[in-house]
């Protein structure tokens, strides 16, 4: 009696420890995309882009890897789940730049924040005196069902109004 009651107790405590286990390891894809200082808004001309400081946070147990996309459209910003292509819009160029280097995927280690740049510049011949959109979207490499968003507004101005 005594050694079957040892067997379903070792059986017991190690299924309690696997399932402990893998509750400690299980992925959190919980990400925060914003703008620094909530400056989502800014002006840019055909040659004076506008950059805008992002902030990326982690909230996981592990480092991810996020592809930051991005799209542009028309104002009205309000628009931001339209995925019609009527609403698309070329007026804008977008660059990522982490650490002054170039890119479109960014690491944030564990319960971290990175900050990196989103310069947003006009194309010669847009539409001026308007408002466009950006929203920037940062998709975890580990968890691509999770995604967070940000809206960026910018205004391209007439630069011979200035």
């Amino acid at each position: 009696m005594q050694k079957k009651y040892s067997i379903k107790f070792l059986i017991t405590a190690s299924l309690a420890f696997f399932l402990s286990s893998y509750v400690l390891n299980a992925q959190s894809c919980n990400s925060e995309l914003r703008v620094v200082k909530n400056r989502n808004a800014r002006s840019a001309m055909e040659n004076d882009p506008t950059r805008f400081q992002m902030e990326l946070t982690n909230n996981s147990s592990s480092s991810q890897t996020y592809e930051i996309q991005y799209k542009v459209f028309e104002d009205p910003c309000e628009v931001v789940g339209a995925s019609n292509s009527s609403n698309r819009s070329t007026d804008l160029n977008v660059a990522i730049y982490s650490r002054k280097v170039r890119t479109n995927s960014i690491t944030v280690p564990a319960r971290s924040k990175q900050t990196f740049l989103a310069e947003v510049s006009v194309n010669i011949g847009s539409k001026l005196n308007a408002w466009k959109c950006v929203r920037l979207t940062a998709v975890s490499n580990a968890c691509s069902e999770q995604e967070t968003q940000q809206l960026l507004k910018v205004y391209v101005s007439d630069p011979t109004e200035h």
